[in-house]
């Protein structure tokens, strides 16, 4: 793939996130108004089936990831076709038994889901995830064939037709609307990534030895997600359990805005681990043909996410003061949680790196002592009466100490020396910092904190990014240099960058 092709995907896809996560995070905002912290605290409760539904695959999407790249660059079509087959296959049986498993367990569950939504709202729910499993079936291969743009869609179709659908039907149907809203889109959203998928994809599930293949391959990596999405999720659980529905509605606030943060990194990742399995196939498995890749995307998302972080500290207070009002208390999550994305950042990009280089247990043993440090940090911090901005702090600290563990180890994978980790780890690091202890400097400093008048808030919020985009870029500036950020842009062939002198195009 040509650098210029890498550049747009990973920028396209990640603008197209953006765009489905403002949707989303549009549907969230105006939601939370609507129904207040109680119902919306339900409908983030339901959300975690939506969220654990994915993994009921135990491992076969990761298995196509590994998988499909590799038997595309040997050119074998008849075994790609059936290595696709078995896929679905196991699509189809592992999505029948976890939707029958949940069924099971609401119907013989008192909790706070069978209470606010009933069997009828976890049907519905159980029918998304089916959607979704099948829609990844169809993304993986799309993905690794090279058809970003495809993919791209299908999160532009199922965050704006989920956000739009799902906010007019509020009104008349509560909750329930949203609920209602994303089982259209995601139909929808498959519908269309079946039509822009080649006919030679297939559609009839046939088990095979490559059944077993995709799970044994895609297991550790799966264990490792899975592992991954309770440490990110166990916050919820905790505050679901001990602090309530409303406790939990104030609590989302701060995950909606970690997750507009993540979606950037998260993008980019996406189109990073395909092209990393090619180049360490194409250079003979060898760590160093994607050494200097690795490291550059690493040093860029760190200085990124970390600034956008630092904005979103900023603002965060006066926004919901302004558009939330009834989620006040739910402030002071956003602020903090905001900064575990950069945590987050280094964790997820890491762990493609160490996957591609066959370090899959690595990742596993990481992940089990992480998520149990992350509940017990959180379940303390419950105990010890800190509510949920405690529960926030000790989540944040969780991130920031996995990102840590996972590329220490990622950059021994990568064959650095002692001392080159160390600087690594050092320059990946550094701007969270100088995020996280400029913008509280500014916030202190800057007037009207305790303003009513919006447009005062306005201005503070205004004034604070425009401070701290200088400050912070300034102080981050030398961690850049070097880095060919300049022929990244020449790569976008913009006249005003070009000064009108185009480079010949280039294979992609």
């Amino acid at each position: 793939m040509h650098p210029r092709k890498l550049i747009r995907d990973s920028v396209g896809f990640a603008a197209t996130q953006y765009v489905a996560r403002a949707a989303l995070m549009l549907r969230g905002v105006i939601a939370a108004r609507l129904l207040g912290p109680g119902p919306y605290g339900a409908w983030n409760a339901l959300n975690l089936i939506l969220d654990y539904g994915p993994f009921s695959l135990l491992g076969t999407q990761q298995g196509l990831d590994q998988a499909v790249p590799a038997r595309i660059v040997d050119g074998d079509h008849a075994r790609l076709m059936q290595l696709a087959r078995a896929g679905l296959f196991n699509i189809v049986t592992t999505s029948a038994v976890f939707a029958s498993a949940i069924m099971l367990y609401v119907a013989r569950s008192s909790g706070s889901i069978r209470t606010h939504w009933g069997l009828d709202g976890v049907a519905v729910a159980l029918c998304c995830v089916v959607l979704i499993n099948f829609a990844y079936y169809h993304l993986t291969l799309q993905r690794s064939h090279g058809d970003i743009g495809s993919v791209s869609v299908w999160f532009v179709l199922q965050g704006a037709i989920g956000a739009i659908l799902g906010l007019s039907l509020v009104p008349w149907l509560g909750a329930w609307g949203l609920l209602w809203g994303w089982l259209v889109a995601n139909a929808v959203a498959l519908a269309y990534s079946r039509w822009r998928s080649p006919p030679s994809i297939p559609i009839v599930p046939r088990a095979s030895r490559d059944s077993l293949l995709l799970l044994r391959v895609g297991f550790p990596m799966f264990l490792y997600q899975g592992l991954s999405l309770i440490m990110r999720s166990v916050d919820r659980i905790m505050v679901l359990r001990f602090v309530g529905v409303e406790g939990l509605g104030f609590y989302s606030l701060g995950l909606m805005a970690l997750t507009l943060v993540l979606y950037l990194p998260d993008s980019v990742s996406y189109v990073l681990y395909p092209h990393f399995l090619r180049r360490y196939r194409e250079g003979g498995d060898r760590p160093e043909a994607i050494r200097e890749d690795a490291l550059r995307s690493l040093r860029v998302l760190t200085v990124t996410i970390a600034g956008l972080c630092g904005l979103t500290f900023l603002g965060a207070r006066e926004a919901v003061a302004m558009l939330l009002p009834k989620f006040i208390p739910g402030a002071g999550v956003v602020r903090v949680l905001c900064f575990g994305a950069a945590g987050l950042t280094m964790a997820n990009l890491s762990s493609i790196l160490l996957m591609t280089l066959g370090r899959r247990m690595h990742l596993v043993v990481a992940a089990v002592f992480m998520t149990a440090a992350g509940a017990a940090l959180d379940f303390a911090a419950l105990r010890a009466g800190y509510g949920i901005n405690g529960v926030a702090w000790a989540t944040f600290t969780t991130y920031a100490v996995n990102g840590a563990v996972l590329l220490w180890l990622a950059c021994g994978a990568l064959r650095l020396p002692l001392g080159r980790r160390v600087l690594e780890m050092v320059w990946a690091y550094l701007p969270l910092v100088v995020s996280l202890v400029l913008a509280v400097a500014l916030d202190a400093a800057l007037p009207g904190r305790q303003a009513a008048s919006f447009a005062v808030r306005a201005g503070r919020i205004g004034l604070g990014a425009a401070c701290f985009v200088v400050l912070y870029g300034a102080a981050v500036h030398p961690l850049m240099r070097g880095l060919g950020l300049r022929q990244v842009i020449r790569e976008f062939r913009l006249p005003f960058v070009e000064n009108g002198q185009r480079p010949p195009d280039a294979e992609s």
